[in-house]
């Protein structure tokens, strides 16, 4: 989708001499960076030079204009101060512009690399509730590098079950019907209880946008959205931990991921409704925060998404989402690890 050597020709061809001296000095220092220090480095690098392209005005008015007028938009609706719109349609571009290029082969590749790119916290977390032999359910959430986790979780040894599909990869794999696709994703519920009950490690990411004929509505920053339920039924039919886990980028090359506090479980006391409500409840405090903080970090299909929910009171916009200090207050330029 995204062709850097074509974005790289225009920009240089509009510099004054001056400042086209300093873009191939600027260019060689990447090349140099990526050639000399490692496979790590040349992550690191290119997302640094990424971000320098995707946050020029006239890239993104001339290489991207329907992207940046749909970021743009994004940012009206969901209701950004103004101040913020440039940084967020900016590190949005970047986001996706480096998630084309560099995914697959940090997702596929070895765990380490990905392990060495990462700054861990609450892995303790993760720990504590693997220990006690009672399963754990981790919920992400579509950020644009949501799936990390997973050769995270490879690298300490750890590995899961990924519950819930995609109804074109349903369709894809066989499934045509409404009925095969509902035995499947049944099938699923059942191989992720067994999971569960062997003190294994499932994962769902509960904003999904389709499979949802079990779920909750909750409101979502002055919009209905519905959060899929089926992790709370798995949790209360077997004893399983809940944790959130938040992945983010960096415009340094780095990716902070956050394994977060274990849900609160519902005491005896309470029905299995109401059990369902509290843990959907906390998923869903837990996506606000994740979507008022760090908004570039969301894919662009939830984005969209968002803007066609129905809202609560139409005409009223989006809630005002604020979103101080975006990166720099949650990830500090070295990454470390838990490792070692």
């Amino acid at each position: 989708m995204y062709l850097i050597e074509p974005i790289e020709r225009y920009l240089r061809r509009r510099l004054t001499e001056v400042n086209r001296r300093r873009f191939d000095r600027a260019k060689e220092f990447v090349e140099r960076s990526k050639r000399s220090g490692g496979r790590e480095a040349a992550h690191r690098a290119d997302a640094r030079w990424l971000k320098f392209l995707c946050s020029r005005p006239a890239i993104q008015r001339d290489i991207w204009p329907q992207d940046a007028d749909f970021l743009n938009h994004f940012a009206m609706v969901f209701g950004l101060p103004p101040g913020e719109k440039r940084k967020f349609v900016g590190l949005s571009l970047l986001g996706r512009l480096w998630r084309a290029s560099s995914f697959h082969e940090l997702s596929d590749g070895p765990p380490e690399l990905v392990a060495r790119l990462t700054r861990v916290s609450g892995w303790e977390h993760v720990e504590r509730c693997l220990s006690n032999g009672s399963g754990l359910i981790l919920l992400p959430y579509h950020s644009q590098f949501s799936r990390f986790f997973q050769p995270y979780l490879r690298y300490r040894g750890s590995d899961g079950l990924e519950l819930g599909v995609r109804r074109s990869e349903l369709e894809r794999r066989g499934f045509q019907t409404p009925a095969a696709k509902r035995l499947e994703l049944a099938r699923q519920m059942h191989a992720a209880k067994q999971q569960l009950a062997r003190g294994g490690i499932v994962f769902n990411a509960a904003d999904a946008r389709q499979n949802l004929d079990y779920s909750r509505t909750i409101e979502f920053f002055g919009r209905r959205r519905q959060i899929a339920a089926g992790f709370a039924e798995l949790a209360l039919l077997t004893g399983a931990r809940v944790i959130p886990v938040a992945c983010r980028f960096s415009v340094r090359g780095f990716f902070a991921l956050d394994f977060g506090v274990p849900f609160l479980l519902p005491g005896p006391q309470a029905s299995h409704d109401e059990g369902v409500d509290s843990l959907v409840a906390q998923y869903a405090d837990f996506l606000r925060d994740e979507w008022r903080r760090y908004p570039w970090n969301l894919q662009w299909s939830h984005l969209r998404y968002y803007c066609l929910l129905p809202e609560i009171e139409p005409g009223a916009g989006g809630e005002k989402a604020a979103a101080p200090n975006y990166w720099e207050a949650s990830v500090s330029e070295a990454p470390t690890t838990l490792a070692g």
